[in-house]
């Protein structure tokens, strides 16, 4: 099974994008495909488009965003403010192992919240 592609959101360091792309993954930052500054709908629209799972911090708004939508690629929520270049790369790595082996690399309609090293819980949203 291929590792899932992610869109990596403007919150998080672009540095994640490239070390993870240097690794073979198929992971492109905002930035990459210009969208610095736009909306989170815009952005959560392109994550569906391209079929990636969306890696973000802001978790209150995109959380609402896809309530309100009947399908979307996925989401890998950091619960953690704050954290380093290095810890945002070990979450993500983190979230891939878990996707593949929890969710069997599919993540339609379903959100991965990480909180801290170890704490993770999988959900459907929205839920119907």
């Amino acid at each position: 099974m291929n590792p899932p592609k992610l869109l990596i959101d403007e919150n998080l360091s672009p540095i994640v994008a490239v070390t993870l792309r240097q690794e073979g993954i198929g992971v492109v930052h905002v930035r990459d495909r210009g969208m610095n500054g736009a909306s989170d709908a815009q952005v959560l629209d392109l994550a569906f488009r391209e079929d990636r799972i969306l890696v973000t911090s802001n978790i209150d708004d995109f959380v609402k965003l896809v309530r309100a939508r009947e399908l979307h690629a996925g989401l890998v929520l950091l619960v953690e403010s704050g954290l380093t270049r290095q810890e945002q790369l070990q979450r993500v790595r983190r979230a891939l192992q878990l996707i593949a082996a929890d969710a069997g690399g599919d993540m339609a309609n379903k959100a991965l919240r990480l909180a801290g090293e170890y704490g993770y819980a999988f959900e459907e949203i929205p839920v119907f």
